[in-house]
């Protein structure tokens, strides 16, 4: 599904919402009337996987989030000269940061795409277009507007632990654009971005697909166990332990589409290990024509490969967290090389690409689901043997002792135990920062200023999009 749509949907995505001066540079093919776009089946199709293909880019789902919620935490250093990724590591991040603009840019205009898809196929009149092919693409987009605003809102909102998620999170848009000027809104709470997102997935389940039958579109396109899955994570992250756990078991019983992979050999392999994932291949991926960077070059060191820029090196606390039991199959997935400053350092292999960065963009995987269940499982009963039995599948495939019912004295120190477990298996996948915001856990060992709630542990919003937006005056996160 990789660029099979290029400027068709330029035109329903144009960035009115971001600049004046974007306006000005439109190319023809941009101002394309919505109308004249979704006039098939086929075109509804490329659309869709319009939306997947922005998706993919670097400040999406291309690694450069991700990465940003890792070194915000304690898995990863940030030893590289980009200034504007330096600030973030500090936590001295500037309202007038352009990699920051560009990310909450380039989401949003992934949004809209979703946006158009939702809201233009269903008025289609196409006699060869299958109802149910119509319901599943709209299906599709909710779950891809769904994911964005996850991202969005757990970047630039506190978490839902703060005040319960009454403060200010991102601006909600779900109208497509029409050509016409577009008055967008103040930012809404976190509660209500939640509430979005939910319904977006409760709303696309009954339509979306189980599965399909190539296996880069069965990891790589919204099915019902992706939107199950994304709907465990919302959950877990908001507490309600049920149906974090329920939802979780939804994928975890789906075995005929999802098991855990008996080893670590299935990163980038599109197995059922996969739930859902960012498709890359050599010649189609977020470094591709820019060398802007991609997961393997931010997490690979500067001696693999001349796109490697070592910037994602393991901490030293990452190292002892590994350290704790020694012949940890996870850490062997891990080598030696040089980062950006030249100084030997421990780096992933996760993302081993680096000539081309084509390595596939890990959102979802069966491990989280297992971890997801066993942390709300523990959370509602306390030490419970499923909780336990779930954990030991990831521990004995790692290669370490398994727990028993009586390894633990408390729910909480099996809790803390899970956690750990947590940030071995997903480490360099991005969940770190919110699994520790959420905990009520710092970002910095040792350094209590960085705790939920706290100034600066979130992103700002943009200068840019203040001085353009009437709505977001006086929106600003605080300490910005």
């Amino acid at each position: 599904m990789k660029h099979i749509f290029i400027c068709l949907l330029a035109g329903l995505t144009v960035t009115v919402f971001f600049s004046c001066s974007d306006r000005l540079d439109l190319q023809p093919e941009q101002s394309i009337p919505t109308g004249d776009v979704f006039i098939s089946g086929s075109s509804a199709l490329s659309a869709l996987y319009g939306v997947y293909s922005r998706s993919q880019r670097l400040e999406v789902f291309g690694g450069q989030p991700q990465l940003i919620a890792e070194f915000m935490s304690d898995n990863v250093n940030y030893p590289g000269s980009n200034s504007l990724l330096a600030e973030i590591n500090t936590f001295s991040t500037s309202t007038s940061n352009n990699l920051v603009s560009e990310l909450w840019r380039i989401n949003y205009d992934a949004i809209l795409g979703a946006n158009a898809v939702i809201d233009r196929v269903p008025g289609i009149v196409d006699p060869l277009f299958a109802e149910s092919d119509r319901r599943m693409y709209v299906a599709e987009a909710k779950f891809m507007r769904a994911i964005l605003y996850f991202q969005l809102v757990n970047l630039f909102g506190q978490p839902y632990q703060v005040e319960n998620g009454a403060r200010q999170g991102v601006q909600l848009v779900t109208a497509s654009f029409d050509g016409s000027t577009i008055v967008y809104p103040g930012r809404s709470t976190v509660n209500e971005v939640h509430k979005q997102i939910e319904k977006d997935l409760l709303e696309a389940l009954p339509d979306l697909a189980d599965t399909f039958t190539d296996p880069a579109l069965a990891r790589g396109r919204a099915t019902k166990g992706a939107a199950n899955a994304l709907l465990s994570r919302l959950y877990l992250y908001r507490g309600e332990w049920d149906k974090a756990a329920t939802y979780a078991k939804a994928v975890l019983d789906a075995t005929t589409y999802y098991t855990l992979a008996p080893n670590y050999s299935f990163y980038d392999g599109n197995t059922k290990e996969d739930v859902f994932s960012i498709q890359n291949t050599d010649s189609d991926n977020a470094q591709t024509g820019t060398n802007l960077g991609s997961w393997s070059s931010y997490y690979r060191p500067t001696d693999a490969g001349i796109a490697g820029k070592g910037e994602g090196p393991f901490t030293s606390d990452l190292i002892q967290a590994f350290g704790q039991e020694p012949g940890d199959l996870r850490y062997a997935m891990s080598d030696i090389g040089k980062d950006a400053n030249g100084v030997v350092s421990r780096f992933s292999l996760k993302y081993p690409n680096v000539t081309t960065g084509k390595d596939n963009g890990p959102l979802i995987r069966v491990t989280e689901m297992v971890l997801n269940r066993a942390e709300a499982l523990v959370s509602l009963n306390g030490i419970n043997q499923e909780s336990i039995d779930l954990i030991n599948n990831l521990r004995v495939r790692a290669g370490l002792i398994a727990w028993n019912i009586n390894t633990f004295t408390s729910g909480d120190d099996l809790i803390t135990a899970i956690l750990n477990e947590r940030r071995k298996e997903l480490c360099f996948e991005g969940h770190r920062r919110m699994d520790l915001l959420r905990r009520g856990y710092s970002l910095r060992a040792g350094d209590p200023d960085k705790k939920a709630g706290a100034d600066k542990i979130i992103l700002p919003i943009p200068q840019r999009e203040i001085d353009l937006s009437p709505a977001l005056k006086g929106q600003q996160n605080p300490g910005y």
